[in-house]
């Protein structure tokens, strides 16, 4: 629906020429480009799996990974990617762990990088800014005291190792984003690095907001918005901000889904995994106590 009123309200004509105007030479630019995104975000989870579980083979992080592109497609927020764990043979435990601990890092460095840009352009909100700071800093400092979390780890870990890591692997996610923007943006408008990389900050944070499919339409809606401060027309925002959410997501997404079919007998464990998830949990509480 945010997709169907975004498209309501720009020139399809102008819409449909962005598309007809792509060259072979552009696409030969930005197709490596989401293959080097999707390399290091796939490094992240392996580094993230291979910190938390020592049950698993590496031949199947690779089903795992595309797997949760097409899990993250079933329902607004993304939640259903945990489903990508079922794929991984042996004991859940550490790697519904490392999965956890990557989304809630993840979205550690999106809101904070969101909020301190949003600082420049809506000023008058900057102590709501800070509280949302304090908050995220906060709840860095305190998630690694939770016992009941500890009693879930598989291995030791270095909490503070893992999240630098996990930084520096979303920032070669977000510095290659910024570069497909920017090369789709600056054949027809003559649109700054800086300003594309501003820009895309909260279109990379989209996702946070969980009332869409992977960011869908609200990711559209801000590129509109952004893009029109430095005279990109919402036509071309939408355009450029669907073609890379086609190249960077479905695409992957219907890969996931052969691996799904592939490996689809794990997914027979789902009831026995749930079942053997709440009785861990049942006597974590009951230790607590």
């Amino acid at each position: 629906a945010l997709v169907v009123w975004i498209l309501s309200r720009i020139d399809m004509g102008e819409f449909t020429g962005y598309f007809l105007s792509l060259d072979i030479l552009m696409l030969l630019l930005i197709i490596p480009l989401s293959v080097l995104s999707l390399y290091i975000q796939y490094l992240r989870w392996r580094y993230m799996v291979s910190n938390y579980s020592d049950h698993f083979d590496p031949k199947d992080l690779i089903s795992s990974f595309f797997a949760g592109f097409t899990f993250r497609l079933l329902i607004p927020g993304g939640h259903a990617e945990l489903s990508k764990v079922l794929l991984l043979p042996g004991q859940k435990r550490g790697k519904v762990i490392a999965f956890g601990m990557e989304r809630i890092f993840q979205t550690m460095i999106k809101i904070m990088l969101s909020v301190w840009l949003l600082t420049m352009h809506f000023p008058q909100y900057f102590y709501i800014y800070i509280i949302i700071s304090i908050i995220v800093i906060a709840g860095y400092i305190f998630i690694p005291q939770f016992s009941m979390l500890k009693n879930l780890y598989e291995k030791p870990v270095n909490y503070n190792r893992i999240f630098i890591w996990s930084v520096l692997f979303s920032a070669g996610v977000y510095v290659v984003m910024v570069l497909q923007y920017y090369i789709l943006l600056i054949t027809t408008f003559p649109i700054s690095f800086s300003s594309t990389a501003y820009t895309v900050v909260f279109l990379w944070s989209a996702g946070v907001i969980p009332i869409s499919i992977s960011g869908l339409g609200v990711r559209e809606g801000l590129a509109v918005y952004f893009f029109n401060l430095y005279g990109v027309p919402g036509a071309y925002a939408v355009a450029t901000s669907l073609f890379l959410f086609v190249l960077n997501a479905i695409i992957p997404a219907l890969i996931g889904l052969y691996y799904i079919y592939q490996k689809r007998k794990y997914l027979k464990d789902v009831r026995s995994t749930w079942q053997s998830s709440r009785e861990l949990w049942k006597s974590l509480r009951k230790n607590q106590k």
